[in-house]
């Protein structure tokens, strides 16, 4: 989750949340506009979604196409005693309130259908969650993300850069760092989906509505994970495709002396003097053929750890308009490891976003880390996940996996 504030007027608040693996939402991008009242913490701030399909999709029982967001928190719904809304409680619990709905199965949240034990109702159940999971990569990350890299212009500008609000440069720039990370997982998705003998029936069907669902209220559509996946494909060229482009684009504010370029030649000095010092010299930091928009990492593993003897090579790519583009860091060197997606896209949290150094150490720390707690959304290996959380036997394979590309990158 992503929250941010308006500079101009502290009220007026952005959020984006990100589906949590193991739901129908998983990996998608909901946004919502929050608005602090005059009377808070006596009321509750405003909630609205902005992920409706231009207010023609409803997300969830909780999550209507007119963007209310229906709890009793918000005081959107009566519900229960001690449910409401009350001082001591701040935005921090709205929102993760707010985030509770993205759940495992939504239909559920329904007032009147809560679980029970019938057949026919569990279909129901499954046939909801299904037509979530198909839109939530259509219109939650597919699309969006269309309109940010301007692939497709035929919607509306719901959640586009093109919009011009205040938000949207740190916001579309999430969402693609996002996007590249998580690029395994949708599609694995779509691969599981499109092998599904019963998916494959649906293809092209209209979805089934659930019994609630009703008045312009709803979720319409039709199963078509053929093109998501061409649409998939596309997305992923254009991102890989824009990132090799900052250095080039770089050179050329190098040649007109522009701040960005001399800031970053600046900070790259400092910093390859520090990470020496630290990490006593088992990290060099070099700017590739003098362009300070293009950093190359290499680590040398540490003795008595995981990666000793190992050489371990890493690209990253700074964007000019940094730090609202944040850079994208990717592995030369295949390895089998949690936070290095197949393609190579390496996730980690700098401590602040707008400071290189950051970046480095949070880079050299992400490899380092010895027990890593469990957090599907900080891992982008599928196969390295299942492994390296599962059974005591699949964590030496995974122990052995990451070791053996250790050695095949030595040699």
């Amino acid at each position: 989750m992503t929250v941010h504030y308006n500079e101009r007027d502290i009220c007026d608040i952005w959020a984006l949340m990100i589906g949590s693996p193991g739901t129908p939402y998983a990996y998608g991008f909901y946004q919502f506009a929050i608005k602090i009242p005059p009377e808070y913490p006596a009321k509750p701030p405003k909630v609205a979604i902005k992920t409706t399909n231009r207010g023609q999709t409803r997300f969830g029982p909780n999550l209507y196409s007119c963007g209310k967001v229906c709890l009793s928190i918000l005081g959107t719904w009566q519900g229960k005693s001690g449910e409401q809304w009350s001082p001591a409680q701040g935005l921090e619990s709205a929102l993760l309130s707010i985030q509770s709905l993205l759940s495992i199965d939504p239909y559920y949240n329904e007032p009147g259908f809560e679980k029970s034990n019938s057949r026919s109702e569990e279909k129901e159940v499954q046939d909801y969650n299904s037509k979530i999971c198909h839109e939530n990569l259509r219109l939650t990350v597919i699309e969006p993300l269309e309109k940010i890299l301007h692939l497709n212009e035929q919607f509306g500008p719901e959640g586009s850069s093109s919009s011009g609000s205040w938000h949207q440069g740190v916001v579309d720039d999430y969402m693609k760092q996002r996007f590249l990370w998580y690029l395994e997982q949708y599609k694995q998705t779509i691969e599981e989906q499109s092998q599904d003998i019963s998916m494959k029936k649906r293809d092209k069907v209209e979805f089934p509505l659930a019994r609630f669902e009703g008045g312009g209220n709803e979720m319409r559509g039709f199963w078509d994970y053929q093109d998501l996946q061409k649409r998939l494909d596309n997305l992923e060229n254009k991102l890989v495709e824009e990132t090799l482009s900052w250095p080039e684009r770089g050179l050329e504010m190098v040649a007109k002396d522009v701040g960005i370029a001399v800031s970053l030649r600046g900070q790259h000095g400092q910093i390859v003097s520090q990470v020496n010092r630290i990490t006593e010299s088992m990290v060099e930091l070099e700017m590739v053929n003098d362009n300070p928009f293009l950093w190359r990492l290499t680590y040398f593993g540490r003795p008595m750890t995981r990666f000793d003897g190992g050489v371990l090579r890493i690209k990253i790519y700074i964007s000019p308009r940094h730090p609202v583009e944040q850079p994208r860091v990717f592995f030369e060197t295949p390895i089998f490891h949690i936070r290095v997606s197949p393609k190579g896209a390496l996730i980690y949290l700098p401590a602040r976003a707008e400071e290189m150094s950051r970046h480095i150490e949070g880079i050299i720390n992400t490899l380092e880390e010895e027990a890593s707690p469990y957090n599907p959304l900080m891992t982008v290996n599928p196969e390295a996940t299942k492994l390296c959380w599962g059974s005591k036997e699949e964590q030496r394979l995974y122990n052995r996996k990451l070791r053996l590309s250790i050695a095949e990158a030595t040699e």
